[in-house]
């Protein structure tokens, strides 16, 4: 009867013990509970490389972080879905993330990516036969991708050539496959493209580069964001995700190969389409004086067309405090 008592006790314990090694597999390396998160990436603008590759190689996990990755088309569309409160966390390039942060009580974590003298080389323009440097421009048909940056892009650029916008001819298009028809069928005479598309256009017949947004002062960046109330509830979640991304960002960096990889199987991109998005990508995590001056002065412009549709304090959409505890030299910008 004892020995039965023996071995009843023995498997409570064992029970027990076994309880506390499995509870053990959801905490962090500092013994914290695991937080679950709804991540929301794109497919379509870089493909968010530098998180999928945090998601695959366990960093989210090392870090106490459970994520639940969804996948949209857009960064917009995960903005619309952190909105609607399918995700926790969304993501978006610098003119839709101003025309969506007075929805909402939204707040911005971190850049993702910052472009610079060498990335935004990437972003070419290109032109029909006939067309071979930026004065020409005057009267042509310029293909735009309406509602988003590419509007403020050729504004500026324009700009610093002294060509009005009423002397050109704005043709819109919504998809970069119904630009490359647009030009093919002859509606288009210039466009300015990215990445992989680059070499479509190109393999028109006559279209070629006659130029690229490094010529002027530009930039193109995106954004990390969540709801506030999200990030007051949950700091330590957020400045772990923060953590999880930036070792995203050195395994991409250092393992092209694997990124690849990642990239053919979620998205089914060709490798040399993925390593030229490597080249034109400039991820980061991080929130500096220049950061705040760039959103500031795009939001003034979009103010001044009449663009926005409601202004806001763009101060008050600013939630650094995860990021300064994470890595506090990221952050040099001071409200």
């Amino acid at each position: 009867m004892k020995r039965l008592y023996g071995l009843i006790v023995f498997s409570l314990v064992l029970s027990l013990f076994l309880a506390g090694c499995s509870n053990d597999s959801k905490t962090n390396t500092e013994g914290e509970k695991a937080a679950t998160v709804r991540i929301g990436i794109d497919t379509a603008a870089g493909g968010s490389l530098q998180i999928r590759a945090a998601n695959v190689e366990g960093y989210f996990k090392n870090h106490g972080i459970e994520p639940q990755i969804s996948n949209f088309a857009y960064g917009l569309d995960t903005i619309n879905a952190l909105l609607t409160e399918q995700t926790d966390t969304g993501l978006a390039a610098d003119y839709a993330l101003l025309n969506s942060l007075n929805r909402g009580d939204l707040v911005i974590l971190s850049s993702l990516t910052n472009s610079t003298s060498e990335t935004i080389k990437y972003s070419e323009i290109v032109a029909v036969k006939g067309i071979d440097e930026p004065s020409q421009l005057k009267g042509k048909r310029i293909g735009i991708a309406k509602g988003t940056v590419s509007e403020y892009h050729w504004a500026k650029y324009l700009e610093h050539f002294k060509i009005k916008e009423e002397e050109v001819h704005y043709v819109p298009f919504s998809t970069p496959d119904e630009a490359i028809v647009g030009v093919k069928k002859g509606d288009i005479d210039v466009v300015l493209a990215n990445g992989a598309i680059v070499e479509k256009f190109k393999a028109i017949d006559g279209v070629h580069k006659i130029d690229d947004l490094s010529s002027i002062d530009i930039s193109f960046n995106s954004y990390l964001v969540a709801h506030k109330s999200f990030v007051e509830k949950n700091p330590k979640a957020v400045e772990n995700i923060l953590k999880a991304i930036k070792d995203g960002i050195a395994y991409v960096k250092e393992n092209p190969d694997g990124t690849t990889e990642i990239a053919y199987k979620e998205l089914k991109i060709k490798k040399e389409d993925v390593l030229l998005e490597l080249k034109r990508s400039n991820f980061t995590v991080r929130f500096k004086q220049e950061d705040f001056d760039h959103l500031s002065t795009m939001k003034q412009w979009l103010i001044e067309r009449n663009l926005l549709k409601e202004d806001f304090d763009l101060e008050d959409k600013i939630s650094l405090e995860p990021l300064r505890k994470a890595f506090p030299e990221s952050v040099t910008y001071e409200k």
